[in-house]
Order: structure tokens, then sequence, then C-alpha cells
């Protein structure tokens, strides 16, 4: 009881700190080509996605930051598989972060649940899939021009070696509109 007590008060006084303090909100919308690290660079090709972000702005114009909320799609389809058959890999991350805004240069980390899916096709029809979900992180890097984000983000949903593990870097363009 007391540590809930104690975690809902530094809650409170977080966000009351925030509140206090005008920054830059916005939404951004994005799109990425994502390159498999580790096992899953094994069995499958370069991925796409997209995401929504959300980005509440804190601190002033000496030190503007952002806390954000992001939902987004990748998808990776299957190497090697025999004629007629497909398969993908798949995650919906839905994250919360903290951007860093230095300049131009931005700094970006998140943290939150991913839910990944992998499906398959035989030659013959038959299907085959399955989802779980995890805890999922990413960190990026990005350099503003105008209202224009170009990155590179880091992003792992890792399941403990599961055939699940989705990890991925991601070469990013977001477009930011300013609330």
């Amino acid at each position: 009881m007391i540590k809930k007590l104690l975690l809902f008060s530094a809650s409170v006084l977080i966000f009351s700190a925030a509140s206090a303090q005008k920054g830059t909100n916005g939404i951004q919308v994005g799109a990425r080509v994502a390159f498999p690290t580790e096992k899953l660079n094994d069995i499958a090709n370069t991925g796409f996605g997209g995401s929504l972000k959300g980005m509440y702005g804190i601190g002033g114009k000496s030190s503007p930051h952002q806390v954000t909320l992001e939902a987004g799609y990748n998808r990776f389809g299957l190497k090697d598989l025999p004629d007629g058959a497909s398969g993908s890999y798949s995650a919906i991350p839905i994250y919360t972060g903290y951007r860093y805004l230095f300049g131009k240069v931005i700094l970006d980390t998140q943290a939150g649940i991913s839910i990944n899916r992998i499906s398959g096709k035989s030659a013959s029809g038959v299907k085959a899939n399955g989802s779980q979900t995890a805890f999922g992180w990413a960190i990026g890097a990005g350099y503003m021009i105008n209202q224009i984000e170009l990155g590179v983000k880091y992003q792992s949903s890792d399941v403990k070696d599961d055939l699940y593990d989705i990890k991925f870097v991601g070469i990013r363009i977001g477009y930011n509109f300013m609330l």
C-alpha cells in the first residue's frame, strides 16, 4: 500500500510540474524501412512500417522536451520459403516515451508493449499463425528539417529467445504537425 501511495504521489508531482510549463505539442505521421537484426535477420527480409505519434511538450524554450505516445505497424516477409508458400512477421508497438530536443537534433527513448505476430500459408493453402504480446523498447536519433524529421531507430521486443522476438533498425521519415 505504501509503495502504491508513493508511486501515485510521484506521478502527481511529475505531471503537475510538466503541466505547469509550456512546450510544443504535435502529431507526427511517419514511415520506415526496417532492417531485421539478430535471429530475425536469418529468416526475414527487409520490412516496412508506419507510425502515428502524439507529442506533448514540456519545458520552456530554453529546455524543450516532449512526452510521447506512439502506435505503429511493421511487417517483414519471410525468406527462403518453398515455392507457393508465404509468411510474415509483424509487430504493432504501442510505446510511451520521452523526446530530448537539442535544436534540430532529437534523441527519443520509448518503452511499452509490442503485439508480435507470425503467419504463414503453405503452397496447398494450409494457414498457420500465432501472436504474443511482449515488453518492447526503442531508442532513436533524428534531425529536423523544417517540419520533416529524418532518423534512425533501434526497436526490440525480446521474448527471451522466443519465436516471436522482433528486433530491427529502422530508417525513418516523419512529418510533424504542430498544434
